[in-house]
């Protein structure tokens, strides 16, 4: 009887080890799984320098814990743009702007980031240049961007110092280069901690409106070591066992 409960013992922490192996690889499966850092309700980005803006005009967006901040950077013309997350296939009245509503059948689905350009067609350009902080550094970003339908105008820029980004580029173009109306066009960015993303040709009449949304993984580390616990747990158990 003493082996076989020896046996069962065993057998169960076999299972435990077993178990914990496998919630350990299910932690790190996901790792590679695309989080969204695009909030999931419609309202206005509360930027650094929103007073200067005048104060919201819309609800405050809950920004995802992964971004520290978010600010507005001059336009070519001086100008400063709002940042909206919106459901492009709704329209949405914030008294001095007012988000129509995409054309049926070329506005893709989700909530994206939309900036808009209050001084001009009251507020329905959709360019800015804004500059995200991230509370840690991300292993990949990818940034997609929809109807970018100008070459050169849309992107990470270059052209001031110390506001473009830290990360490397591993897929995609930089500009982004001109598309067909109501295109999606990618880019991956690798160790991220800030990126300041130009949007839109910024012209007199309509422009070039483009919005966009952020996409990252969950850090590597984070995952390891929550499958490390899982580990010490079965471990823990083990030893609890032989005390018995």
């Amino acid at each position: 009887m003493k082996s076989l409960s020896t046996l069962f013992r065993h057998s169960a922490t076999v299972a435990s080890l077993l178990a914990a192996s496998t919630v350990t690889v299910g932690l790190i499966a996901p790792s590679a799984s695309a989080l969204s850092l695009v909030p999931q309700e419609e309202g206005e980005v509360e930027l650094l320098n929103i007073d200067d803006l005048g104060g919201l005009v819309g609800p405050a967006v809950t920004l995802p814990d992964l971004i520290a901040s978010v600010k507005s950077l001059a336009n070519p013309d001086g100008t400063f743009s709002r940042l909206f997350v919106d459901d492009l296939s709704t329209a949405n009245d914030y008294g001095i702007v007012q988000l129509q509503a995409g054309d049926i059948g070329t506005v893709p689905p989700g909530f994206w980031y939309r900036p808009s350009e209050v001084e001009e067609e009251n507020g329905q350009l959709e360019v800015g240049t804004f500059k995200f902080m991230f509370t840690e550094t991300l292993p990949e970003l990818t940034v997609r961007y929809f109807d970018t339908e100008s070459s050169n105008t849309t992107g990470v820029p270059d052209f001031f110092a110390d506001a473009d980004t830290d990360g490397t580029l591993l897929f995609g173009e930089n500009p982004v280069p001109a598309g067909e109306n109501a295109n999606i066009y990618t880019q991956t960015w690798e160790n991220v901690s800030f990126i300041t993303l130009k949007l839109g040709k910024d012209t007199a009449g309509t422009g070039d409106g483009v919005d966009f949304q952020l996409e990252t993984v969950p850090e590597p580390g984070t995952v390891l070591g929550l499958g490390a616990l899982a580990m010490a747990g079965a471990f823990g158990l083990r030893k609890r066992n032989k005390k018995a």
